[in-house]
């Protein structure tokens, strides 16, 4: 296996993907508010599984996004639907998202197991009935529990997926050589990898604070506040869209572009599309 970027390509791509989000800033952040609306609707019941499996589709919508963003187009608000518009490659994004989801009850089930053993019977009958407060009477042990095990499967599909996801959307490879191709690349490219993933999670600490100060004064007031509700989903957003924005730069800066289509001639006043040695480290 040949020498991937080194350590310092990580910095590189995570400045990259804040140039590429700052050069069409309005209009990711309007797809990514309507990603985030998307999720918010769908927590509950049959349409939190279908978003799950969607998740992938949608993800494959913001990176076309940034591959329009970064070829100097203006993505419309559709561009997050890409994939569904016959692209040909949802089949194999929904085939992921059910890998997902199955990572997702196969950790769950790891950690929950043992205590979901010692639950009552008759309150596990209520909580399948629909019963919410019976949800409430669960020990905390088993909701912490529940929360890694939501938070190792989600990981691990998020790991699997960045680079598998853009394989499948721009490569139109199938979900197996995809998978092999983002395991492949993900060791080759572990280095700078490591340096990105460290970045971002360091950018996640002032999210998590400030996401964690503004639910916990708005549960401690008898009227939520609209300011504090907006300013959290504002850096929600802003996070997400640039997580979306490093997961292009770092694919492209790995694989290339592959898309089987030219890209479209630069009108006469325009400048013509940046190429992909942009990207690399």
């Amino acid at each position: 296996m040949s020498k991937g970027a080194p350590f310092a390509s990580g910095v590189a791509w995570l400045s990259t993907s804040i140039s590429l989000f700052r050069s069409q800033a309005a209009r990711l952040l309007l797809l990514g508010l309507l990603l985030q609306l998307l999720a918010g609707a769908s927590q509950l019941g049959i349409l939190a599984l279908l978003f799950l499996l969607a998740a992938p589709a949608l993800n494959a919508g913001m990176l076309e996004a940034m591959h329009r963003a970064a070829e100097d187009q203006r993505p419309s608000l559709m561009t997050l639907f890409a994939a569904f518009q016959g692209s040909g490659a949802l089949l194999s994004l929904f085939w992921f998202g059910a890998l997902g989801l199955l990572l997702m009850l196969l950790a769950m089930g790891f950690f929950v197991a043992p205590e979901l053993a010692k639950v009552d019977p008759d309150l596990l009958g209520r909580i399948q009935s629909g019963d919410q407060n019976a949800v409430l009477e669960l020990s905390p042990l088993l909701m912490q529990q529940v929360l890694w095990g939501m938070l190792l499967g989600l990981g691990s599909t998020l790991v699997l997926g960045f680079f598998a996801i853009p394989r499948i959307w721009f490569a139109r490879r199938s979900l197996p050589a995809s998978l092999w191709d983002g395991v492949l690349m993900g060791m080759r490219q572990w280095r700078a990898l490591t340096v990105l993933g460290l970045l971002l999670g360091l950018l996640a600490v002032p999210v998590a604070l400030l996401s964690g100060t503004v639910v916990a004064a708005q549960l401690g007031s008898k009227e939520p506040s609209l300011i504090l509700t907006t300013l959290l989903l504002a850096v929600v957003v802003l996070y997400q869209v640039l997580g979306f924005a490093a997961q292009y730069v770092a694919y492209r800066s790995s694989f290339g572009i592959e898309t089987g289509r030219a890209a479209p001639p630069a009108a006469p006043d325009q400048e013509p599309p940046r190429q992909d040695d942009q990207f690399e480290a």
